[in-house]
């Protein structure tokens, strides 16, 4: 129970108490109250301590007390009714309390009776701790994780991959974590999630993201979230249940079956096919036909499919010197350089709820939060392209335009007011231009001059975009999606600068943090980030513009 839900308990137990409580106040107090120790606590003390309340302020007050002029004989009299009078007092306190609990108790039980319809789903729990670890059903493996954090809570077990997974209830608390069930069932969980393990063909979702692929030995494999019952027929599909309990179901191929647990009497259950999605809320009983969303879940911990193999090839035949293909690691927080250099970088990004991974233009992408998270990504040991060429290009999908949000930059440049350069040097900054958001680019030539290069319209959000620049040894060229969008002269390339360079986020001189003036915290997607020693020709780039899998 968070701290919002805590005052918000309190307000309508007081409206529950003084009778004026509205029917939507009730459902909102049975939605509170539902699965939630904290909450019921909470509620019997509410109570407890609005009838205390009610006995000082309603009984005492019309008590009248004896006067100090009595006789001692009066007094002991007094004090004997005294006593009387809290125990009549205990009572009645204990009456209240028994009334309001007893009311409440009543209104549940007749808005279950009014409910048409066949009763909810039994929620499972999972066995009880007494049952040793090793004694319980083995269901399935751990076969993979990206950053994973998965544990059994209960019995504060920590799991690795390639752990049995028995029945039980199941916390993720960073990264994903693979789940391979015995009848081949491939389960793909999202952090931050809690999850129950039924049986090898059923799982109850309580909290969080999964995506499904269903295998014909698992055909009629069950999930169970708060609202709604979900029997598969041999597809792939997700599903997600949020904080307020409402889920939502995408199929991506097949066919399922989904039933409400408040569906009314008579109601057919829902069919889904493939492309298509719906929402059932808890407090509903009425699916809501939403569009499918193939970009929000992480179908895959493997970095690409067969419809990506195009344009990994190509990626091999011209040879980057770094390239950043953006997949999750074991560890969760490198991203692997695929390149000649083999020059990792790593991931900062504690400001983040959730895993800094979404689907990408190719496999999956590096997903940054922009400002609100400050997340970024460090390539520590950057060796500056010291051919006096350099082609930089990636994917990138822009939720916003933070001020100077960056792509990639190695550079620690300040102008003064003069508009005269100082600082490490650096040999490029690629991102968006200050508030307005275009896409820019600013190098620094042999001569340590800097050129710039800008789009003067802004960067399209919510769409992959394929952005690039090109340094050919006289000019510097800007592109996106495979077109050319200005030039202009360029006598090569500058080889000095700072040790790192940053991804997501332009980094302090001394590359220990993000720059404290301008950090241009990327918010949104990068993928296929990559670096040449050499200028790659327009038809090439145009080639990597077309070739990513639509």
């Amino acid at each position: 129970m968070t701290p919002q839900e805590r005052e918000e308990l309190g307000a309508l137990i007081s409206s529950l108490l003084d009778e004026s409580l509205t029917d939507d106040d009730r459902r909102r107090i049975e939605e509170l109250l539902q699965d939630d120790p904290a909450a019921q606590q909470y509620y019997v003390e509410q109570c407890q301590l609005h009838s205390i309340l009610a006995w000082e302020h309603g009984v005492l007050t019309s008590t009248p007390f004896e006067s100090a002029t009595l006789t001692a004989a009066m007094n002991d009299e007094t004090s004997a009714k005294s006593s009387i009078y809290l125990w009549q007092l205990c009572a009645l306190a204990a009456t209240i309390l028994f009334l309001a609990t007893f009311a409440w108790s009543v209104y549940l039980a007749s808005t279950a009776e009014q409910q048409e319809g066949p009763p909810p789903v039994a929620q499972v729990e999972p066995p009880a701790p007494t049952v040793p670890w090793n004694e319980r059903t083995s269901f399935g493996e751990f076969s993979k994780g990206r950053g994973a954090q998965l544990s059994v809570p209960e019995l504060l077990l920590d799991l690795q991959q390639g752990d049995l997974l028995r029945s039980g209830r199941y916390l993720l608390t960073e990264g994903f974590a693979e789940i391979t069930f015995n009848n081949d069932v491939e389960v793909v969980v999202e952090s931050p999630a809690e999850f129950d393990i039924v049986s090898d063909m059923k799982l109850v979702m309580r909290r969080g993201r999964i995506s499904t692929i269903v295998s014909p030995e698992g055909k009629g494999f069950t999930v169970e979230t708060p609202s709604i019952e979900l029997t598969d027929f041999g597809t792939e599909f997700a599903v997600e249940v949020s904080s307020d309990r409402t889920s939502e179901v995408h199929v991506f191929s097949g066919e399922v079956e989904v039933t409400p647990k408040l569906a009314y009497k008579g109601m057919e259950r829902l069919e889904l096919i493939t492309n298509q999605a719906t929402r059932v809320r808890q407090m509903s009983g009425i699916p809501e036909g939403i569009d499918i969303d193939h970009d929000r879940f992480v179908r895959r911990l493997n970095e690409s499919t067969p419809q990506d193999s195009g344009y990994e090839q190509m990626m091999r035949e011209l040879a980057p010197t770094q390239f950043f293909q953006m997949a999750p690691t074991p560890d969760g927080i490198t991203l692997t350089d695929h390149g000649s250099r083999k020059s990792d970088a790593v991931l900062l990004t504690q400001g983040m709820d959730q895993p800094p991974f979404k689907p990408g233009r190719v496999g999956s992408s590096l997903y940054l939060g922009g400002p609100g998270a400050l997340a970024y990504a460090k390539v520590p040991n950057y060796q500056p392209i010291d051919t006096g060429e350099i082609t930089v290009c990636a994917w990138v999908k822009a939720e916003s335009r933070p001020a100077w949000a960056a792509i990639a930059k190695h550079w620690s440049i300040e102008f003064d007011l003069q508009g005269e350069p100082s600082g490490l040097g650096g040999q490029f900054h690629f991102g968006l231009h200050e508030f307005l958001g275009d896409l820019e680019v600013q190098v620094r030539d042999r001569n340590q001059e800097v050129v710039a290069l800008r789009e003067l319209q802004p960067l399209p959000l919510g769409q992959w975009q394929h952005v690039a620049f090109v340094v050919d040894g006289s000019h510097l060229r800007l592109y996106r999606n495979g077109i050319e969008i200005d030039s202009a002269k360029c006598d090569g390339l500058a080889t000095d600068g700072p040790k790192s360079m940053g991804i997501g986020a332009k980094l302090s001189p001394d590359c220990a943090e993000t720059d404290p003036r301008n950090p241009g915290y990327w918010q949104g997607r990068i993928d296929e980030l990559a670096i040449f020693d050499r200028a790659l020709t327009p038809a090439e780039l145009t080639r990597l513009s077309e070739t990513a899998p639509q």
